[in-house]
Formats: structure tokens, sequence, C-alpha cells
């Protein structure tokens, strides 16, 4: 199936956040607020955009527009971010599994037209998840935090060879 690398990949960055989720739950929410020197002021603030790209990219694929209000007027705790980004994930990942990947989205951005095919966009996505995950490693190392996870793609490989022995 030509889905087969992007749901590789979907399942990847699904492992990979879960694993940051798992890591980042035992800290007190006061500390994973605090500001730091960064691309983003915190790690709530980090993780906050990964999955405001998440979810804007899936409803846009959608057909929806970048809808992100859920995001926007979230209100709850860390735990509950945590459960809201996982899901966004399973979604995408979804999407993923379902769709036709050639398919090419059509839109604007600041007065400009675009036309991206599905699958570049899913890349773009997993990709940009991949590259905040590693900002939120130094974030973690600055404020002190020492159990931090492992999540380069070879780690996950290894891993799903380990459990398929």
């Amino acid at each position: 199936m030509q889905n087969d690398r992007y749901i590789d990949y979907a399942d990847y960055n699904i492992w990979a956040n879960n694993r940051f989720i798992e890591s980042l739950s035992k800290h007190e929410e006061d500390l994973l607020s605090q500001q730091i020197e960064s691309s983003f002021p915190s790690i709530m603030k980090t993780i906050f955009h990964i999955w405001m790209a998440e979810m804007g990219w899936l409803s846009r694929l959608e057909g929806y527009g970048w809808e992100t209000s859920k995001i926007i007027n979230f209100s709850g705790n860390a735990n509950e971010m945590f459960k809201a980004w996982q899901s966004t994930s399973l979604s995408f990942k979804e999407f993923v599994e379902n769709t036709d990947l050639e398919q090419k989205l059509d839109f604007e951005h600041k007065g400009e037209s675009f036309s991206i095919p599905f699958r570049e966009i899913a890349q773009t996505v997993f990709n940009h998840g991949s590259y905040h995950r590693g900002q939120l490693v130094m974030m973690m190392r600055q404020l002190g935090i020492t159990d931090i996870p492992k999540t380069d793609y070879i780690e996950w490989v290894r891993e799903k060879a380990r459990a398929n022995r």
C-alpha cells in the first residue's frame, strides 16, 4: 500500500510523543510552564505549538480550513492537554491510513496560493514534531530534568524489532 511509509511515520510520531508525555507527566506543571530561553518560552508552550500544527494541518486536510479553536480555547491542565494531543495524533494517523495521500491540497496563506500533495503535508507534520521534540530535550536539560526519553527514529525501529521477536 502506498500509504504504508506514512502510516509508519504516524506510528513513530505517536510513539515519540507518548515518550515525552510519559516523562513530562512526572513533573509539576509549574516546572513545565517555567519560562526559559528557547524558540518558545516554556515546555508547555512548545507542546501547545506541536499540537496546534498537528490539529491545524489535519483540519485543513479534512477540508475545514485551519480550525484550531479547540486549542486556542483550551483551559485544562497539563495532563488534559497531553491527552488531547494524543487524540489529535491518533486522528492524524487515522487520516493517513484512510486517505489517498496523492491528492493535492489547494490553499492560500498570506495572499499566496499553494498546492501540496497530502503526503508532503503529512511528512512535514511528522518532521515538525521531531524538530520540536529535539527542542524539548534541550529545554528539559535547562530545567534540570534528567529523565529525558530517547525518541530517535532508530530507537523506535529497534523497539519494534525487539517486540516482534
